[in-house]
This record gives structure tokens, sequence and C-alpha cells, in this order.
């Protein structure tokens, strides 16, 4: 669901901050002066694909990258006309939509190849693929030293035309370490090996968010970025900072505030008992919008944290009050109230995981208002 109507009509909804993306965007492009490819798999890294794929192309983004097929078709019917590469894998099926589409693909196989190339064949066209070379990070690709033996291959095959050569980092997010110096080198080596051979793809991307900013001998003319311009860390070893900033805040309302009685069980499992009489406020948040059950949540009431007590339900979730507050208060589950702030980065440590992870795990069905601040 995306929305840009009035917040009110909603119990829990998504606010994606356009001015912060904008501002994302000019920051990377001054820094790295070059194009940028935006990433916008998982529905926009939850903030909705079409519409941020929108926002990002009028503030200066060249090309937008997705992981699937059907997110490139998706921002075909939206009326979108820019260069979209597939990061994954496509069907044979698809590779004809791809070609009708004017979407490029990843080369990253023999058997891939033939695959688009008897289909472009057929169609009497040409695929427009970008070859994946895998330095390190143990997913899709060739070796460095087999891209030129694919990339003449592909193109012994008829029907492919190598427009572009990427790689992707493993380490970089982690900070300078050893492994994306190695990367770079072998991403450097089968560049060399091609250009030996005359081959020459137009479009080389090496350079994540991290790298972008922290390697700039990794961006060569394509940053291909995600992180930083929906207002995650580039590294999550470093503060966030300053030049950025963050996108995307989560609300909701109270539904309820009433005083539970001592020894009162709360939620599923029971495994939260007051110990006295207790204000309990319910939100309509729960783990099938992406709030996760993990011990230790807390939320932001009148600029104050308040814990999360007893099990995450699916749809909704309980807290602890200081004090009474009327139905259709206003909690912030990710953002800034007051003084308080929790950020993406901060359950990002709590649960264990990515920012990414987090992101695209929003719920569609939580409303995405688009607003100016």
């Amino acid at each position: 669901m995306n929305h840009n109507g009035n917040v009110e009509s909603y119990p829990t909804w998504i606010e994606v901050d356009v001015s912060a993306i904008e501002n994302n965007i000019k920051y990377m492009l001054d820094l790295t002066q070059q194009p940028i490819m935006l990433v916008v798999k998982a529905n926009g890294y939850g903030m909705g694909i079409s519409e941020v794929s929108k926002l990002a192309l009028q503030g200066g983004v060249t090309w937008l990258g997705v992981a699937r097929y059907v997110e490139a078709r998706e921002l075909r019917l939206a009326g979108i006309t820019a260069p979209i590469l597939v990061l994954g894998m496509v069907t044979a099926c698809e590779v004809e939509e791809a070609i009708r589409d004017h979407v490029s693909l990843t080369l990253y196989s023999r058997e891939m190849a033939e695959m688009v190339s008897e289909r472009a064949r057929q169609m009497g066209a040409k695929a427009a693929v970008h070859l994946k070379v895998d330095t390190g990070l143990g997913r899709l690709g060739v070796f460095a030293e087999d891209a030129l033996d694919l990339a003449q291959y592909a193109l012994k095959l008829g029907g492919i035309e190598i427009e572009g050569i990427y790689s992707h980092l493993a380490m970089a997010v982690y900070g300078d370490q050893p492994l994306t110096h190695l990367q770079i080198k072998r991403f450097n080596y089968a560049l060399d090996a091609l250009a030996g051979a005359g081959i020459h793809p137009r479009w080389v991307h090496l350079a994540n968010s991290a790298a972008a900013v922290h390697h700039p001998d990794a961006r060569y003319n394509l940053s291909r970025l995600g992180s930083n311009i929906f207002g995650m860390l580039p590294r999550v070893v470093d503060p966030y900072p300053p030049e950025l900033r963050r996108v995307l805040t989560w609300k909701a309302r109270l539904a309820s505030c009433r005083v539970l009685p001592a020894g009162w069980g709360i939620g599923y499992g029971q495994t939260y008992i007051t110990s006295s009489d207790e204000l309990i406020g319910v939100i309509p948040v729960g783990y099938g919008d992406g709030f996760r059950r993990i011990p230790g949540n807390e939320v932001l009431i009148d600029g104050q944290r308040v814990p999360v007590v007893g099990n995450v339900c699916m749809d909704q979730s309980m807290l602890k009050l200081p004090r009474p507050y009327p139905m259709g208060t206003e909690v912030v589950i990710i953002g800034v109230q007051g003084s308080q702030s929790i950020f993406i980065d901060d359950l990002m440590k709590r649960w264990n995981t990515s920012e990414e992870d987090i992101v695209a795990t929003l719920s569609a069905r939580v409303p995405r208002v688009y607003v100016r601040n």
C-alpha cells in the first residue's frame, strides 16, 4: 500500500522523507562525480519501489537495479523508462520480456549465456547484459580469470551485447578489510583481460554504498548504491555521517490504554505478568508488519521510551505506560520523538541483523506516506 493521503486515516504508517532522499542523492553525486545506479529491490528497501524510483530519477539517479525481473516489470508498468539492471536470475520466458522492455540482465554463466542468446536470436534482437564477476562474495558470477572466456563465448553465440561488467564487495560495510582490496585487484584483472581482447563494456561498477564513500578506487564509472541513499549506515562500524539524512519513520496510534491488575498475564505464552496494577497500552503493530518478536523492544510515546511487554503478536503489541494516554496518541517505532530516537541501526543491534533485513521485511500492508521534512 502506497499512499500520499492524510495520515489521520491510518492506525500505523511509514513516512518516507522525500527531501532526505534528494539530499542523499545529491551528496553522493557530488562525492563520486559519476552516475548512480540506485538499487530498489525488495520494494525499494521497504519504501515503495515505484514511488522512490520516480523520486530518485528526478533527483539525478541514472540507473535502477532490481533483484528479480518482476520488480523491473513493475517499474515499466509504472511508466519508468530509465535503464534497469536485473541483478539476479531470470527465467527463459523473462528473457523475452526483458528484451522487449529494454531491461538489462546479469550474465553469470555459460548456461545463462546460452539461454539468453537462444531467446534473443529467436526474436531477432539483442539482449543487453552485464557480466558478473565473483571476486570473493561467493554468489553469482565467474572467477576473474574466467571472465574473458565467458565474454567471448557469449559474443560468439550471438544475440548478446555486453554493455556492463560488475562485481559485489563482501566486506566493505565492515570497515577497511583486506578482502575489499583483494576484490578490487581481482576485478581489475578481469577488466584488463577483457580490454586486452578488445572488449570494453560501457558500464563498469563495483562500489556499493560503503565503498563509494570509503574506496574511491572501487568507483569506476557507476556507483551501485542503496543503503546510504535510503538513510542507513554506509558502514556498520562508523557513526551516522552528518552529510546524510535518515529517510524512514514508522509511526502508530495507541489503540488502548487500561489498568490491568497484579498477576495479570500479557500476550501469548504469558511471558510478562504484571507485578502490581499497571497501565498497559496496545498498538496496532506486530510481527505481521515487520516488528520482530524479540525481547527488549521499546517504542516512543510522549517523547519517552517505553518497553514492549509480553510477546509481540502478529498484529498488535503491548506497552507498559508511565501514565494514561488517550486512544490515538502517536507512538513512534522508528524515528524521533522529542529528544528521544530509535533508528534502524538501533534495531539492527537489538535484533542482531542488518538494516537492510529490517526495511526489506516491512510489510506491504503498512501504508507508505511521502513527506517533505
